[in-house]
């Protein structure tokens, strides 16, 4: 996904939330070798009701345009605003439509701290088979990413998979003794950040279409203004994911799901405070 989408987004008159999602839920994590430690079930939040409004997506594009032509995050935080607002149906209606997102975080937190900590034979088997293959880190995060998203043709399900790869290979080019087959969990909290960040950044980049190539900059320039993007939304996601651990530093995939939730619907009311 990202700004190499031709996507013109979703159009009007079309239901805020999806029919799809909770099917693409539905499939994160099913055919892992490794089962949940937990085994608990996860109830997703409900979608938002309602269509979406005309020209949903304009203030945002608008403002978009204004970031990637100066560069100025004020412009940006606007853009995240008017999309949450009036482009999403408002912040807990956003969070709600990225609910597959949340989904897959839980499981790729869970799924991590299980095979770091060897909880079961599942997990311990699955790491030893691995590493018998003398992987790359490359080859490690690809056999993560299948284990929990497996390829679909949906583009939430591409956005899940592009998410925990970058976040997880980022992870790992910032800090090389990183193993993701052996991660404290600080750096799988640290991880969720990135991850969340990605899958903003892509849901944001699908819905207004190709705003970084219509800006009319040079090609170095648009990929230095998504890359300040992204981190611009990690930073503020990561403000609300600390403090949100901080109250459950050790939650179930159920816990950790409603956390990332509310994690999105209070960065989300911060952009919307900026318009």
């Amino acid at each position: 996904m990202g700004t190499s989408t031709s996507s013109m987004g979703p159009n009007s008159g079309v239901s805020l939330d999806p029919p799809w999602i909770d099917e693409v839920i539905g499939d994160i994590g099913a055919g892992s070798s490794v089962p949940p430690s937990d085994g608990e079930a996860i109830e997703s939040p409900p979608g938002a009701s309602g269509t979406a409004p005309s020209a949903r997506y304009g203030d945002a594009r608008r403002e978009l345009g204004k970031y990637v032509r100066n560069g100025d995050t004020q412009h940006l935080g606007k853009a995240l605003g008017h999309y949450s607002r009036r482009g999403s149906g408002g912040a807990g209606a956003a969070a709600s439509r990225m609910r597959a997102s949340t989904r897959a975080g839980a499981e790729l937190f869970s799924f991590l701290n299980a095979i770091s900590q060897r909880s079961s034979a599942d997990a311990a088997r699955w790491v030893d088979e691995l590493r018998a293959t003398n992987p790359s880190a490359d080859d490690v995060v690809d056999a993560i990413v299948r284990e929990l998203a497996p390829p679909g043709g949906s583009a939430d399900e591409e956005s899940l998979r592009d998410a925990m790869a970058l976040a997880l290979s980022g992870l790992v080019r910032d800090d090389p003794t990183v193993d993701p087959l052996d991660m404290r969990v600080d750096d799988i909290w640290e991880l969720m950040k990135g991850y969340l960040a990605t899958e903003v950044a892509n849901r944001v980049c699908f819905d207004l279409g190709p705003v970084f190539e219509s800006a009319q900059i040079d090609a170095t320039t648009a990929v230095m203004r998504e890359r300040q993007m992204r981190l611009f939304i990690k930073n503020e996601l990561g403000m609300h994911v600390d403090l949100l651990r901080g109250r459950n530093a050790n939650p179930t995939r159920a816990q950790l799901d409603s956390i990332l939730q509310e994690t999105l619907t209070m960065t989300f009311e911060l952009f919307e405070a900026q318009i």
